[in-house]
């Protein structure tokens, strides 16, 4: 990935796609699983093993774009499939899929879950509906397969706030698991607050950073839109103010497993 996709600087986008020489360091695509009494619900679902096949990203300048901004290695080992199996879990075990947003790394795998129900952000899906969706990083052949149906998230009124956030979705109405808008790296990004007994509060944002440091000074991806971003990450900056403790689970961030791991269970 290049370093202007991680955190943005004056550099145009156009400009750094095209004339950065510079990759970051590998960076991994984190999936999270919740294992909640209503059933087994995943955020995300990673990137796919197809993406490193000729012919995957658009043609002309839209592909060459896709090209120059991130590549990716997915080998077996790291296919959803296998890491659902490394903590004795199938595809058939995922209730509910959470998709923060539509892009192919975070929906890739979304085709391999069919008999899920499908959370995503109404605003998100309408983008399925514009006139060319990949210029807008959506992928509908990768990532809206016919087999799957998706169930359009609107945020509603909460009874009570979480910090700023007075909208969103309780999933199970009972606060332990709440999608939040977070709009700007795409028009319909959502996070998720995980809350567990006995275990410190998560946050998974998605791309709202790809790390965590760089929240308290405001500094956002390249890619997206750049206010948007910003006033999601004010909002989410104050919601770590208001909640003790409350852990930021970025989708790119190498420290994440361990950070989720080390929050307890």
């Amino acid at each position: 990935m290049r370093p202007d996709n991680v955190a943005g600087t004056w550099r145009p986008m156009l400009w750094w796609t095209a004339f950065s020489r510079s990759w970051t360091p590998w960076l991994p695509v984190n999936v999270v699983v919740v294992e909640h009494d209503e059933g087994v619900l995943l955020v995300d679902t990673g990137q796919s093993p197809a993406s490193m096949e000729p012919g995957y990203h658009p043609g002309g300048v839209l592909g060459w774009a896709y090209r120059r901004q991130a590549d990716f290695d997915v080998d077996a080992a790291d296919h959803l499939p296998a890491r659902l199996g490394g903590i004795g879990l199938s595809l058939g075990d995922v209730d509910t899929v959470v998709l923060t947003h539509l892009h192919q790394d975070h929906a890739g795998n979304i085709g391999l879950l069919p008999h899920a129900r499908v959370l995503v952000s109404a605003d998100e899906l309408a983008l399925l509906e514009e006139k060319q969706p990949a210029a807008h990083g959506v992928m509908p052949q990768h990532v809206a397969p016919a087999s799957v149906t998706f169930t359009p998230v609107v945020p509603a009124p909460l009874p009570a706030s979480l910090g700023p956030f007075t909208t969103g979705t309780d999933l199970y109405d009972d606060g332990t698991l709440v999608l939040l808008p977070t709009p700007g790296h795409s028009r319909g990004s959502q996070s998720l607050l995980v809350r567990r007994p006995h275990a410190e509060p998560l946050l998974v944002v998605g791309d709202l950073t790809y790390d965590p440091a760089l929240l308290a000074d405001e500094r956002v991806p390249g890619t997206g839109a750049t206010a948007q971003q910003r006033a999601s990450t004010r909002a989410v900056n104050e919601l770590l103010a208001a909640e003790p403790g409350l852990r930021i689970v970025a989708a790119h961030d190498p420290g994440a497993a361990a950070l989720v791991a080390g929050a307890g269970s």
